[in-house]
């Protein structure tokens, strides 16, 4: 998919904003990381929801996670590992990222329940003066996916109670 030049500029200031919230804030998302969610004829916010943004390829990164979480038991080592990966390697090259976003969901979400039946909705992301707006497809990205176990793995490593059932929703911009 060829990326308009607004998407890009888009995905740069996600990793800006992300290489940020770990460097600094311990991996807690900014405001900016999360979307309202609205349908295309517009209107109110209908939640909001927050999203990765994933490079591609991301099977090497996703094993690293897993290994983390897998060889301790003890979440603040998850944090500090995870964080280190983040912080210095994975939000550098802004050109390596997938446009699908995707969001990590419980499995009776019905916000998810509403996307999906929807099959499309508006993101509005927005944090200080900056503020991006792009129509998207929403599609359920199977367990077996690459970009589940990747959205899966990546919020594990901060979220140490995570169900093992969940839903991964992906959503593709509509340029």
């Amino acid at each position: 998919m060829e990326l308009t030049e607004d998407y890009q500029s888009f995905i740069s200031w996600q990793c800006r904003l992300r290489k940020l919230a770990m460097r600094e804030q311990g991996g807690r998302p900014s405001v900016g990381m999360s979307a309202g969610v609205c349908a295309l004829a517009g209107g109110d916010e209908q939640g909001r929801i927050s999203f990765l943004i994933n490079r591609r390829n991301p099977a090497d990164r996703t094993s690293e996670f897993r290994h983390i979480i897998r060889k301790t038991h003890d979440p603040s080592e998850w944090v500090k590992n995870g964080l280190r990966i983040l912080a210095e390697l994975h939000y550098h090259e802004t050109d390596q990222f997938e446009p699908e976003l995707t969001a990590l969901f419980s499995d009776d979400s019905t916000i998810a329940d509403a996307l999906l039946k929807a099959g499309q909705c508006r993101l509005r992301f927005a944090e200080g003066s900056i503020e991006y707006e792009f129509d998207f497809d929403v599609r359920s990205i199977d367990r077996d996916e690459e970009y589940f176990q990747a959205t899966y793995w990546h919020n594990h490593l901060f979220n140490p109670a995570l169900p093992g059932q969940v839903r991964v929703l992906g959503f593709s911009p509509r340029l």
